[in-house]
């Protein structure tokens, strides 16, 4: 969720721009869908397999790049030779064969028998592709489905006429990188925007308002909104949504600069380094000589002399009164030798040897360690997990309210709503975001049901241009930061609405000033 913030009751730029309304909501007619070039190929392609093919068609993509809007889209331009019907979910299976009866072949049921009833649409289904029209199956969000409605799609395609052909064709869409083996199907995706249509979209969302005039966003602004939202639909609208305010998400990455005197420090550290090394190696150059002398010694010490027998002999003729002359001095340059030897470095080889010597033979202390460890691992493992504030709630519910209550709470959503009263109770000073406004309080009301909304949910009415206008508001929060911050952890499609956010204080004002009853 971007950090939109505004306390007027409206956007500005909607009364800048002369806008009859955001720019950037949901696609509701068939004027504000932009047909773009990689949208538009898909679109006839989508068309062409359906009237060639019998196979299902697989629409995949990635969340916020407008796979519903799409199939809307042929759900609005339906042509002569095929009828659309969009599927729905969470409804029985005797509501879902009679959608399809009336959408399709235009008929309504006059059983409530399942099994009636799905022979009666398999019979005039069968007539719609002897008439040559393709009776076709729009299902958004496929992946979601449950169990028994993914049954009944499967069983809903397998439908044959007389000549062993499927009756239903089928335009399924689900997010990318899931895997779906419901049925056969023909894989298509769906590409983000280009750089060079975003400035076209745009402008073309902003004319469907009401906008008439060039395009606000410079060529800047058109390149970052490009790059910040990577061609996502969803993503881009947000972002024009925050630059129409005034507000930027990021800023350019500036390369940093570096001065005149950088680089100079730059070119004499190499120098300043060699030069270093070559005092390092002068004032250790005697220790250097000794290492050396040191080992050649060690090395002639160590050779064996060619003739043993002659330097027997030798040993034999020493003169009894010259043995302790001589054996001191033998003395004094071994103990020159040892300390030669001992300034040697040991070689890394040796070292790496005796560790791993000593690793081969771990001694009892490093035995008792390990035993004690495996303990603490095995309490590491075994502690549970905290359950979050959601679950800790949804299992407080559980213990508190019977299945059956829940059901009524479920369906009496709009009854749980606030109105203007609760409103005017909240501290003037903490926030709240508003979600939409509408002409149509029934919009409002599908909002609602439609993402769920309950809690801190109320809606006012207000006049606009003379005439009553519905407005929803969620959430009550004691700072700006906490609302940012709540509205950054919203999840699903509300993530991407384009909301703002308002001090209770004008909406009160709102209220006061030009409120009237819904």
């Amino acid at each position: 969720m971007s950090d939109i913030a505004a306390t007027s009751p409206e956007p500005a730029y909607i009364t800048k721009l002369a806008l009859q309304r955001l720019p950037f909501s949901e696609v509701k007619s068939a004027e504000d869908f932009f047909d773009g070039r990689y949208i538009k190929q898909r679109r006839l392609l989508i068309l062409h397999l359906l009237r060639s093919t019998s196979t299902p068609i697989l629409l995949q993509a990635d969340t916020g790049l407008g796979k519903t809007t799409l199939l809307q889209q042929l759900q609005r331009q339906t042509t002569s030779d095929m009828r659309f019907y969009r599927w729905r979910n969470n409804i029985s299976t005797l509501e879902q064969y009679q959608g399809m009866l009336k959408a399709l072949a235009t008929e309504l049921a006059s059983t409530n028998d399942e099994k009636s009833l799905a022979n009666l649409l398999k019979e005039r289904l069968s007539h719609l592709k002897k008439l040559n029209i393709t009776p076709v199956l729009l299902v958004d969000d496929v992946q979601l489905l449950s169990e028994p409605e993914q049954q009944l799609l499967h069983s809903c395609l397998s439908w044959q006429d007389d000549e062993q052909q499927p009756i239903l064709q089928a335009v399924l869409s689900m997010t990318a990188e899931t895997k779906f083996n419901l049925v056969s199907t023909q894989w298509l995706d769906l590409p983000p925007l280009e750089f060079i249509e975003t400035e076209a979209y745009l402008l073309h969302r902003l004319k469907s308002a009401g906008y008439q005039g060039d395009s606000p966003f410079p060529a800047k602004e058109i390149q970052y909104l490009s790059k910040a939202s990577a061609g996502n639909l969803a993503r881009l609208n947000a972002l024009a949504h925050q630059q129409l305010l005034g507000i930027k998400a990021k800023t350019w990455k500036r390369t940093p600069k570096i001065s005149l005197g950088q680089i100079n420090w730059l070119r004499w550290s190499g120098g300043i380094s060699l030069a270093a090394v070559i005092v390092l190696i002068l004032i250790f150059q005697n220790r250097i000589n000794d290492w050396i002398s040191a080992s050649t010694a060690s090395q002639n010490t160590l050779e064996l002399p060619e003739d043993i027998s002659a330097e027997d002999n030798k040993l034999a003729t020493v003169v009894v009164g010259d043995e302790q002359e001589k054996e001191a001095k033998m003395l004094s340059e071994r103990e020159k030798l040892e300390a030669l030897l001992a300034e040697i470095p040991t070689p890394a080889s040796e070292t790496s040897s005796a560790q791993e010597q000593e690793k081969l033979m771990p001694s009892a202390e490093a035995e008792q360690v390990v035993v004690e460890a495996e303990p603490e691992e095995k309490i590491e493992k075994e502690t549970p997990t905290v359950p979050g504030p959601e679950e800790q709630i949804v299992n407080n519910e559980n213990k508190t309210i019977a299945p059956k209550q829940v059901k009524k709470l479920e369906l009496s959503i709009l009854d749980k709503v606030h109105d203007t009263k609760w409103i005017l109770s909240r501290p003037a000073k903490h926030y709240t975001f508003q979600l939409m406004g509408s002409w149509d309080d029934k919009e409002v009301d599908a909002f609602i049901e439609e993402h769920g909304l309950t809690g801190d949910v109320a809606r006012f009415t207000s006049l606009r241009d003379n005439k009553p206008w519905h407005v929803l508001i969620f959430g009550v929060y004691p700072s700006k930061q906490a609302a940012l911050k709540a509205s950054n952890q919203w999840s699903g499609a509300m993530n991407n609405l384009p909301t703002w956010l308002r001090r209770f204080d004008s909406v009160q004002k709102q209220i006061k000033e030009k409120g009237v009853k819904p």
